[in-house]
């Protein structure tokens, strides 16, 4: 007989990250960066497993963190799995994205409360009509996490696109600049409307990692590696500590999401 819907769902998450279902936290960090992922292991003590996703399973902080690579459709896949977890409660997105407006500087972190659905995976599961916004309740942990670290949030529209090296087109960068556009980044209005279709409790935190479009602004080598060695490790405190308030006030949480959907 054909495996049903839920069944080949659940198989696929367990085949990308080699880790079995019952072994899944509450509580999920999502990120594409190996760094992040090793260094967080390290943190937690939590146990590694591999597939297509690296996985830390960190018991104690009740906290799974997944590397689940680069763009919308393996965001939207992560997503799409995740929603057929018996005690999934939220995903925290603990990303990187290209400063567009001047106040940025390299080293801030944005909480956003939407994003530009310029990439083509989100059609699939929300009309093109629907805003991609995150779950306030969630962004209210990570904009008080990110102040508790003596940093100042910033908040605004992040603009998602499916395009490598944008830029060098110049019509786009105009267009960037005259909607008022805070950051730029692959993922987040896929996971953000994914979320919605799926009614999961999602935020993000972001990591501005380079200013694109001022001049010599571009990450280069030199940068990429800075970023990691001067704010990775504070980004995943940052994140942490947001999980584990919203672990400890689940149930004020949790009252709350239901005035979102």
């Amino acid at each position: 007989m054909a495996l049903k819907e839920h069944e080949y769902i659940r198989q696929t998450l367990e085949r990308y990250t080699n880790c079995r279902l019952e072994d899944f936290c509450e509580h999920l960090l999502i990120t594409n960066f190996r760094q992040y992922i090793n260094r967080f292991q390290k943190k937690t003590k939590g146990e590694l497993s591999e597939g297509n996703f690296l996985i830390v399973n960190a018991k104690e902080l009740n906290c799974t963190m997944i590397d689940f690579g680069i763009g919308s459709p393996q965001a939207a896949l992560l997503i799409n799995c995740l929603a057929y977890l018996d005690d999934l409660k939220s995903v925290i997105m603990l990303g990187m994205c290209g400063g567009i407006d001047d106040i940025l500087e390299v080293g801030d972190f944005i909480i956003p409360s939407a994003a530009i659905r310029g990439e083509g995976t989100s059609r699939h599961y929300i009309p093109p009509e629907f805003p991609a916004i995150p779950a306030s309740s969630v962004n209210r942990y990570c904009i008080g996490a990110v102040r508790k670290f003596s940093r100042d949030p910033r908040c605004g529209i992040v603009y998602t696109t499916d395009r490598r090296l944008w830029e060098f087109d110049e019509e786009f960068v105009e267009y960037l600049r005259q909607q008022r556009i805070l950051a730029i980044d692959m993922e987040l209005a896929t996971l953000f409307s994914v979320a919605y279709h799926y009614e999961i409790p999602i935020g993000s935190i972001m990591l501005v990692s380079d200013m694109p479009l001022q001049r010599r602004g571009i990450k280069d080598r030199k940068l990429h590696d800075d970023i990691y060695l001067e704010h990775m490790e504070i980004h995943l405190d940052i994140a942490m500590d947001a999980i584990e308030h919203i672990n400890s006030k689940w149930s004020e949480v949790e009252r709350k999401l239901t005035s979102e959907w």
